[in-house]
């Protein structure tokens, strides 16, 4: 069965495992092991799901200030946590350990080759360290149990939501969670297309009047697009007709200057005119420039 992360959350060490003290970890529960995980993720220590005795998770609300050497590491009878039984192995040795405030220590104690051993790390908040050794012991306990699909047998792991043999659901409220997701996502992906189809019709429609600029002008692609685009700083997004004028406009604006009459369907009879490179002098409206030497000067409403 392939291995899934199940919950992380970022910690710093506190005892138990071969790295200094307040070092940044990352605790990740998979589908068959509790790994300790150094920032960039590479793991330095995997306990398997069936090696760990029991988790908790404990605050300042219930310790201020231990004093160490009263406790003892794994003594029996010592400081017990809640009603789990946990003995508080990560906080033994000698002197004294100031607690921080807001903090949640996680400790899980665990066997390694036959003997006792604990881990503490501590995380900031009280919702990300119980969030997390809650799922820890639920995931403990599935592992230890008989995990079979109750229709076909098949064999499940333990982040399974259907069984992968006869497709029945085994963990209805993850999935629930799922579908809800998987409705959001959907509604997103919808959304998404919408936008595109959008943007490809309006990329359609400027290309056609891209199309009549450059065939009506006899200019290239490039020029035909730089016009559409001063049209469209001064309002003009679309138009009916644009036609040459050469008997009353050609000159008008100097040696070499054409002009053309663009209709659309609010108004008729604006004026363009280039210069002899095709490059845009003026578009004029009832005596009124709107552009004129690369100065929007006015917007058609």
């Amino acid at each position: 069965m392939k291995e899934k992360e199940i919950l992380k959350v970022n910690a710093k060490h506190y005892e138990g495992l071969e790295i200094r003290e307040d070092a940044n970890c990352i605790l990740k529960i998979t589908n068959y092991n509790l790994k300790y995980c150094d920032i960039r993720g590479q793991v330095f220590k995997e306990i398997a799901l069936k090696d760990i005795v029991n988790a908790g998770v404990i605050s300042d609300k219930h310790i201020v200030e231990k004093n160490k050497s009263a406790i003892g590491r794994g003594v029996a009878g010592g400081l017990l946590f809640g009603n789990v039984g946990l003995v508080l192995g990560g906080l033994s040795g000698t002197g004294k350990k100031q607690i921080k405030e807001d903090v949640q220590y996680i400790i899980v104690n665990y066997k390694e080759n036959g003997e006792d051993k604990v881990i503490s790390v501590y995380v900031n908040g009280a919702f990300s360290g119980s969030k997390f050794v809650k799922c820890l012991n639920s995931v403990v306990n599935l592992s230890k149990g008989d995990l079979k699909c109750p229709k076909c047998g098949k064999e499940l792991s333990i982040s399974d939501i259907k069984c992968p043999n006869c497709k029945i659901i085994i963990n209805e409220k993850a999935y629930k969670r799922l579908n809800v997701l998987g409705y959001v996502f959907l509604g997103i992906i919808i959304f998404v297309i919408i936008i595109l189809v959008i943007a490809v019709l309006n990329s359609g429609k400027n290309i056609d009047y891209s199309n009549k600029i450059k065939s009506e002008m006899n200019i290239s692609e490039e020029q035909a697009d730089n016009i559409y685009n001063i049209l469209n700083k001064v309002g003009i997004d679309k138009f009916d007709s644009i036609k040459a004028d050469s008997e009353s406009l050609d000159g008008f604006e100097g040696y070499g200057s054409k002009g053309y009459r663009i209709k659309s369907n609010d108004i008729d009879n604006i004026i363009i005119y280039l210069d002899s490179n095709n490059n845009v002098i003026c578009i004029r409206y009832a005596d009124k420039d709107y552009y004129r030497n690369g100065q929007i000067l006015n917007k058609f409403e």
